[in-house]
């Protein structure tokens, strides 16, 4: 009975240091900038080319590098805009430690579709620059754990993105704009974070981002924000409903696309700068694929110093460690 006791006391005690560090966590993780130092590569530094894009920047917290691989966030700007217009959001998610990858549209009347491809895209250059031994980021993304979003067509862009690739980790569509979408065009799993204006005339929330969220399946994880006498707001980014933009959809990211468990109770309550707030998420069924699928880690390759592909047959070489969740051990070959 003692014994007994002494768990429970054990098991309280451990639950209640764990909420201490979950509220010291948010407290310190909702700030704009986050910690993290932030550097930048784009096309110019020798990243791969697209066809389905004319420019991409990556925006990558420098003090995380070569601690453990870092999660991303593919965005695309919308209709008319070009890619600073989303620059803001890429500074904001890699100063909270996830690398992101804004997009340059090859024409700036792309529609849904075409923004939809270059984002698709977009996750075959990710994972060439996590090879590429000259990049910064080598051996430094977890390219499994890749989240996608987008402005106005380029929030529809990403809704449509999640549909064709099942893989993708999480959705934050931005103002979102479909022409007429049915119900088909967003049925997917991927948990998806949907933020509009009350007074937004381009995308009306009734005609876009209301459908967005009603069409998207009951089963997938879903989250409804609409900032109060917002219209179409693309420059204030992160800044946007007095900040809460940025903390509901880093929130979003850190919960689906991390699996960071700490950030889910504040998407559960409303910011008091919304017009209208929806969502069907509990935070006592958070998916855990991530941390699941880390007890099955596999090794892919192994690399010498430079980058090259080796075999692991020569004693006390140096080597790079490879496992399919994009985790990197450095260690000396000793068999």
């Amino acid at each position: 009975m003692k014994i007994r006791f002494i768990i429970i006391i054990l098991c309280f005690t451990y639950k209640l240091s764990l909420a201490q560090i979950c509220d010291s966590l948010l407290i310190q993780s909702i700030t704009n900038p986050g910690p993290n130092n932030i550097d930048q590569i784009n096309q110019s530094d020798g990243m791969r080319n697209s066809a389905y894009y004319s420019d991409a920047t990556i925006f990558y917290p420098i003090n995380l590098l070569g601690i453990e691989p870092l999660t991303s966030i593919i965005m695309i700007p919308g209709y008319a805009n070009t890619q600073s217009t989303i620059n803001n959001w890429g500074i904001y998610f890699a100063s909270h430690g996830i690398a992101a990858m804004t997009l340059e549209t090859n024409s700036l009347l792309d529609s849904h579709t075409q923004r939809r491809d270059a984002l698709l895209d977009a996750l075959i250059t990710l994972k060439q620059e996590n090879f590429r031994f000259s990049s910064p980021l080598f051996l430094n993304l977890d390219t499994n754990s890749v989240a996608v979003g987008g402005f106005s067509k380029g929030g529809g862009g990403a809704q449509l993105s999640a549909v064709n690739n099942p893989n993708i980790k999480a959705v934050v569509a931005l103002y979102p704009w479909l022409d007429n979408p049915m119900p088909n065009e967003l049925n997917h799993n991927v948990p998806v974070l949907i933020i509009s204006g009350e007074l937004d005339v381009i995308a009306p929330p009734y005609a876009h981002a209301d459908i967005h969220y009603n069409y998207t399946p009951s089963s997938t994880n879903k989250l409804k924000y609409e900032i109060q006498n917002a219209s179409h707001d693309v420059i204030s980014g992160p800044y946007g409903g007095g900040g809460f933009a940025g903390i509901i959809a880093l929130s979003w990211l850190k919960t689906y696309l991390i699996g960071d468990t700490c950030y889910c109770p504040i998407l559960l309550n409303t910011p008091n700068t919304a017009s209208d707030y929806d969502h069907n998420i509990t935070c006592d069924n958070i998916n855990t694929d991530i941390i699941n699928f880390k007890k099955e880690r596999k090794l892919i390759n192994t690399f010498d110093v430079f980058g090259r592909i080796v075999s692991a047959d020569k004693k006390n070489q140096l080597l790079l460690y490879l496992y399919n969740d994009g985790y990197i051990e450095k260690k000396i070959h000793t068999r």
